[in-house]
């Protein structure tokens, strides 16, 4: 009997702080510019946990639309400036910091932002900017940075990051501005890319808000625990983060 109740013991202290019951399930709503490392959390969660994790995606302002919506949204992920504001959620778990880079179609090179002078980038994507987090750096990066004039009658607005990496992957653009994960995930599919100095936008909190009356849910405080574990840090570092 004390060598079976020794080897239970060991297993449970070998089982993940977070593992939860079967049956437990977790829908999150983010930024579509975070899909990849999101996607990545979610699937190593499920794994560790046993807890069914799934994620929808869109702008900041779907994001807000769809948490009102449906009851079934735990948690949102996306920059903290755009979180908060919407007054939904309790509390929040910083996960990295966001950081704006400029991608060019194949044949195309650039050194820095100031080189989008040039004609041959006659168009140029970003996401949307009063609804998406890196629209909303591009924004205000080309404010600061004198551009913004400059370049209006080139610019083209899209609804989300991954549609202006699209553009970017296949043509349709010259260049555009998306965040790092994104710029990373196109690697070969691209001339140039280039991190958009951090001064001239706000800095990015990417964050995991906890929607009021969630955060006693099992699920969900297993989630906002393994958020702070090696394996989600090392989901995140991989994503630039």
């Amino acid at each position: 009997m004390r060598r079976l109740f020794l080897a239970c013991a060991a297993v449970l202290c070998a089982a993940p702080a977070w593992s939860a019951g079967e049956g437990d399930s977790l829908l999150v709503a983010a930024g579509a510019g975070y899909r990849r490392p999101v996607l990545q959390l979610l699937e190593d969660f499920s794994r560790t946990s046993g807890i069914r994790a799934e994620a929808s995606f869109g702008n900041m302002k779907q994001v807000e639309t769809q948490a009102r919506q449906n009851p079934d949204i735990a948690l949102l992920i996306g920059d903290k400036a755009f979180l908060e504001p919407m007054g939904l959620a309790e509390r929040f778990e910083l996960l990295g910091k966001g950081r704006l880079v400029l991608v060019t179609r194949k044949g195309l090179e650039l050194k820095e932002v100031a080189d989008l002078r040039d004609p041959r980038f006659a168009r140029i994507a970003l996401p949307d900017r009063t609804k998406a987090v890196y629209g909303n750096a591009a924004s205000t990066c080309l404010q600061r940075t004198g551009l913004a004039e400059p370049l209006a009658a080139r610019l083209l607005e899209v609804a989300t990051v991954p549609q202006v990496g699209a553009y970017v992957a296949t043509g349709e653009v010259d260049a555009g501005f998306v965040n790092v994960t994104e710029g990373q995930a196109l690697q070969g599919r691209i001339g140039t890319l280039i991190e958009a100095p951090q001064h001239c936008y706000a800095p990015i909190e990417l964050s995991a808000g906890v929607l009021k009356g969630r955060g006693d849910v099992p699920a969900v405080r297993a989630f906002v625990e393994y958020l702070t574990s090696p394996a989600a840090r090392a989901v995140l570092q991989r994503h630039g983060m």
